[in-house]
């Protein structure tokens, strides 16, 4: 028997096409939820500990361009002002949340402003950077 090779096991315990829960860390990409909200850190300790790079915290924090259409339509100003004052609310109160440090607040706030940026842009008829709509004959 010991000049014989064994064959893989076929059964359902072959091991084969498990998939780990858990990996080790992968620090090309950003980190997920889960794994922001497992730190133990708070405050200016979340800062120092944190876990983006420097080039993704430059990545998550940039600028974001409102685009306004003041057209024919005064209702539409008004409802572009609107969710305009309802996005900064949100934004006031996720800085307010000082136990998860600057880098993430200025993160987070980013997103809803990026959020609001792709909101106005389909309530104006346009499409957002960065999406693509299906042709009218695929759809």
């Amino acid at each position: 028997m010991s000049d014989t090779v064994q064959e893989a096991h076929t059964g359902p315990y072959s091991g084969r096409g498990r998939k780990r829960k858990y990996g080790p860390y992968n620090t090309a990409k950003a980190p997920t939820g889960a794994e922001l909200d497992a730190q133990p850190h708070q405050g200016e300790e979340a800062d120092r500990y944190s876990l983006f790079t420097p080039q993704q915290i430059a990545d998550e924090t940039r600028n974001v361009r409102l685009d306004l259409s003041f057209g024919a339509d005064v209702m539409k100003i008004r409802d572009q002002a609107e969710m305009i004052i309802s996005c900064m609310r949100v934004i006031i109160e996720t800085t307010r949340k000082t136990g998860l440090g600057s880098i993430r607040q200025r993160i987070e706030a980013r997103r809803e402003a990026d959020s609001l940026r792709r909101v106005m842009a389909r309530f104006n008829g346009k499409c957002p950077h960065g999406d693509r709509y299906k042709p009218k004959h695929l759809r």
